[in-house]
């Protein structure tokens, strides 16, 4: 063989596998989906009652965003723009309200709960020394009150009080901010609360009008110290007050050991806790992973918290894109773990004994058993107008041997949605259309989706329905006989949609039907199917191209093939 023919021949085979090698990446690149994500987060949880009662009424926001809780305690919060530090707010009236710390992610669910409790309310004159006495004592001295403007205020004063016993883990979940605190230099600690108290005070005529000590008077707290801690409590405590505006504990002030009490002066009234810092030598750390169950998937983003089992005070972290995580706790004692993905919670673990200080320990995974999410929105028409019914989301073009995902909507009369919903994997992603029964059938464009995290939502916000395309046809069997007056059923091959997935219609006296169906869509591996006299007909797979909206296209004649009774 002559060299240049060898040449030739070698660049041929170059050729061939560098095409080959184009095809096979341009097959990779065809399979990759689409990632759609949502551009901000959501904060879900639950309100409760003490004794763990769901709390029906409470106001929830952050910033201008609120919900009120439902009959089952819970609401949600969506279109939050993603932040290490969100504050949620919580109130009800005659209950002491509370400020949570959430970290928002796009296209993630963060979870938080909050129990409010009723507060002491009493009514004083403003001009008039107040002592009060509801488990905490506040002794005030006379013509101590200002208004927010820096006016001296005379009038009837309205208190309201609560004390929380940090050993109690209902009022844990009252606590506001985290278990931890900005000291007067400056620095960041952990610490460990021996009692926190609510105050605060209104024109007891408009409660809307708030009050606070005038400059230079001082208010006396005296707040007894919980019968478990009372051992170990040091004779000096260091008193910090929560500022609502960063979401922060900030040291100002000592109280002091008397007796089964502490006693300290405050200067102006908020959210007051006694605790002691936790020093970094006090500081171990748990490792761990958080996984779904059945697959053991990883679950990235889940809140990991630690409660204290000996020392009152958690803390919490958040999992990385492996669903690992780690988390400061106080050492030489004892925790236990749970992990939240959105909504859906591990057990609690028992109680961890955890390293010295300075060590860490691995921990065994906290596993999420409820693998469902919600999915919320609303429904408008072309016009922007809520349109409500009853109807379905469901999975387009199905691959052959996968479960499918479908899920019925009842549209509220604002066009609002939510249902829960789940899937085997919450790993994929694909596209999905709505459909909506009114006066015939609604239909959205092709969404891409992502199939959430379990406990996530997936809010997909204003969904534009529109009328279907139509597309006609004609049924004959194999022997050429056209069908008339049948019906005729279209569905997957493999039956998997949902009723998103089947289509169904009655041919005229010569055979000929007319289904509609989602605008612009084309519909692959179907089947039509007609039952007659015990007798069942089924065509060949064939796919479903229905035109735009209002639109009316032909599939021509489809032939049915007799497979038996």
């Amino acid at each position: 063989m002559s060299r240049r023919m060898t040449l030739l021949r070698l660049l041929f085979s170059l050729i061939i596998v560098f095409m080959l090698f184009v095809s096979a990446c341009d097959k990779d690149n065809k399979k990759k989906p689409t990632i759609p994500s949502m551009d901000f987060g959501v904060v879900a949880g639950t309100v409760y009652s003490p004794g763990r009662a769901v709390l029906e009424g409470a106001t929830v926001s952050v910033g201008d965003i609120s919900d009120t809780t439902d009959s089952n305690g819970r609401f949600t919060l969506s279109g939050i723009d993603a932040s290490d530090k969100v504050l949620v707010n919580f109130a009800m009236e005659g209950r002491a309200s509370t400020q949570k710390v959430v970290d928002i992610s796009e296209g993630r669910t963060s979870y938080v709960s909050a129990t409010l409790f009723q507060v002491y309310e009493g009514t004083y004159s403003g001009t008039d020394e107040i002592n009060i006495d509801a488990t905490i004592a506040l002794n005030i001295p006379a013509a101590a009150f200002m208004t927010t403007d820096g006016q001296a205020y005379t009038g009837t004063v309205r208190a309201d009080v609560r004390y929380f016993d940090p050993t109690d883990p209902e009022c844990l979940d009252t606590f506001p901010g985290n278990f931890s605190g900005i000291q007067t230099d400056g620095s960041t600690t952990m610490f460990e609360s021996y009692g926190f108290v609510s105050a605060s005070f209104r024109n007891a005529s408009d409660p809307s009008q708030e009050l606070q000590l005038a400059e230079g008077k001082e208010a006396e707290l005296i707040a007894p110290i919980p019968y478990s801690l009372l051992e170990n409590a040091p004779d000096t405590m260091p008193l910090w007050y929560y500022d609502e505006e960063t979401g922060n504990w900030m040291e100002e002030g000592l109280a002091s050991k008397v007796g089964s009490y502490y006693v300290g002066n405050v200067s102006h009234f908020s959210y007051w806790n006694f605790d002691h810092p936790v020093v970094v030598d006090d500081q171990a750390t748990l490792t761990g992973k958080v996984t779904a169950a059945d697959r053991d998937d990883p679950i990235a983003g889940a809140q990991v918290v630690a409660t204290g089992v000996v020392y009152a005070g958690y803390t919490n972290t958040y999992t990385d894109e492996n669903g690992d995580f780690s988390i400061v706790v106080k050492a030489n004692s004892t925790v236990k773990l749970q992990a939240f993905s959105g909504t859906s919670a591990s057990s609690m673990t028992g109680e961890i004994a955890t390293p010295d200080g300075g060590q860490s320990a691995a921990v065994d995974d906290l596993v999420i058993q409820d693998r469902s999410f919600m999915i919320m929105g609303k429904m408008v028409d072309s016009e922007g107008e809520p349109v409500s019914g009853w109807g379905q989301v469901f999975q387009l073009n199905i691959p052959h041997g996968d479960m499918g995902f479908s899920a019925w909507l009842t549209i509220e009369e604002d066009g609002s949605f939510s249902v829960n919903a789940s899937h085997y994997d919450n790993t994929t992603s694909f596209d999905i259309i709505f459909s909506l029964s009114m006066r015939g059938y609604l239909y959205s464009a092709a969404i891409p989706f992502v199939v959430p995290q379990p406990g996530n939502v997936w809010d997909f916000g204003e969904i534009t329905m529109v009328p279907g395309g139509i597309l006609t046809g004609r049924i004959q069997s194999d022997d050429g006989e056209y069908l008339g007056d049948k019906w005729v059923y279209f569905n997957t091959v493999d039956e998997t949609g949902g009723e998103g997935g089947h289509f169904s219609a009655e041919t005229d006296a010569d055979g000929y039907f007319s289904i509609v169906g989602p605008p612009n869509t084309t519909l692959t591996r179907m089947k039509a199917s007609i039952w007659e006299n015990e007798a069942n007909y089924v065509s060949d797979v064939l796919s479903l191209n229905f035109p735009a909206s209002g639109g009316t296209s032909s599939i021509g004649i489809i032939t049915v093939y007799y497979i038996g009774e």
